[in-house]
């Protein structure tokens, strides 16, 4: 049934036509216990932010196969709707299920990072971060170039908003190493030497934060297309802040 109603049925059509639902919804008729279902319905409500449709079946998928979509779930609860303390519980369950596993191409510990960035539990996120970079690196210092730049990035933020500055500066130096168009990164290094009263970095920041969002430039991320990752700028805000 998943032969023929997912991988030759669903997989071959457009999540936006009707075709991809009557797929989904038969094989769910006829057998509601397979997971992949109920995530692949969801696919289309969470593209474009009908969330209330979209999480009762990523619960249902969740429910159903908790190894592979708790994580997921994760995700969508950290990066789309937003609910960080939901995302914390959802990755450290994954965490017990499948210890240091990853998702879209971050590490639990990144994701449960972000979230308690965002909710303001920065002594939580900092250990969150040391804890990713350790698994990005296997605990060998020597590994650094193996860590995701927007670890970085994320951490430099982290530091920033703990007004730490030659931390946010280090970090933030570090994200810019590895991808140098990074224009969050770019943008809030400015941020720091405005803070430092260094206004010819800043400026020269903030230019090429500009230019790398005009060039397309971003940050980088599958899902920036259908959703703001936090922290994300644009380039009106980059032109309020040259005016100031």
């Amino acid at each position: 049934m998943i032969d023929r109603y997912i991988n030759n049925g669903a997989l071959k059509t457009n999540y936006n036509g009707p075709q991809w639902q009557l797929y989904l919804d038969s094989i769910i008729k006829i057998c509601p216990n397979i997971a992949i279902a109920y995530q692949l319905k969801a696919i289309p409500f969470i593209k474009f932010g009908d969330y209330a449709t979209a999480m009762p079946l990523e619960d249902k998928a969740v429910e159903l196969d908790p190894q592979n979509w708790t994580a997921y779930r994760g995700f969508l609860k950290c990066i789309f709707t937003k609910d960080y303390k939901g995302s914390i519980i959802d990755f450290q369950n994954a965490q017990l299920l499948t210890p240091n596993g990853g998702e879209m191409d971050h590490t639990y510990l990144f994701f449960e990072g972000l979230c308690n960035l965002e909710l303001g539990n920065y002594n939580k996120a900092v250990e969150n971060f040391r804890q990713d970079i350790f698994i990005q690196t296997k605990g060998d210092s020597a590994k650094e170039s193996d860590i995701h730049y927007n670890t970085s990035f994320y951490f430099g933020i982290l530091y920033y908003e703990m007004n730490d500055n030659k931390k946010a500066k280090e970090f933030l130096l570090k994200c810019l190493r590895k991808y140098k168009q990074h224009p969050e990164a770019n943008f809030y290094l400015a941020m720091v030497y405005k803070r430092e009263k260094n206004f010819d970095l800043m400026h020269k920041y903030l230019k090429i934060a500009k230019e790398s969002l005009s060039k397309n430039y971003s940050l980088n991320e599958d899902n920036t297309i259908y959703v703001n990752y936090p922290h994300q700028i644009s380039l009106n805000i980059i032109i309020e802040e040259e005016m100031k």
